[in-house]
């Protein structure tokens, strides 16, 4: 009996990634459920504050190598997926991952629980937010820097 069909493996690119992407990739395999891995790149969005008219022409650019470098970094993570299932967004990660989850129809993310202090504990880590928001099961993984 399957419980899931889709998993979303949102990723940071920190040192815990391939733990968390082999506990997705295990939760998929037995459960014959679709793999999706997702880096959300949210230092693009942030460029948007330095468009100026003689740097926007850069900028496109800029941001296209950013999301190549991002989608080759998925890649070697989730070796054996293809590019339907290697998804790089730009934006705010919570938000992100929650667009994932209800376009894909995604139920089950699995997810690093990464220790955060000061002005990020006070406006809620990401799987905080991303608990309060979407409606599906959430699976965090302890990290080492938990």
């Amino acid at each position: 009996m399957s419980f899931y069909k889709k998993v979303l493996v949102p990723l940071d690119f920190h040192d815990d990634n391939e733990r968390i992407v082999a506990k997705g990739k295990k939760l998929a395999d037995d459960n014959n459920a679709e793999l999706f891995l997702l880096h959300v790149d949210e230092s693009m969005s942030d460029l948007y504050l330095f468009e100026a008219a003689s740097f926007s022409g850069h900028l496109k650019e800029f941001k296209q190598d950013i999301c190549r470098r991002s989608q080759e970094k998925l890649a070697k993570m989730g070796a054996g997926l293809d590019d339907n299932h290697l998804l790089v967004r730009e934006g705010r990660a919570p938000g992100e991952i929650e667009k994932v989850v209800k376009e894909l129809g995604i139920d089950l993310i699995v997810m690093g629980s990464h220790g955060h202090s000061g002005l990020r504990r006070l406006l809620g880590s990401t799987v905080n937010v991303v608990l309060n928001h979407v409606q599906c099961d959430v699976l965090t993984v302890r990290t080492q820097d938990a």
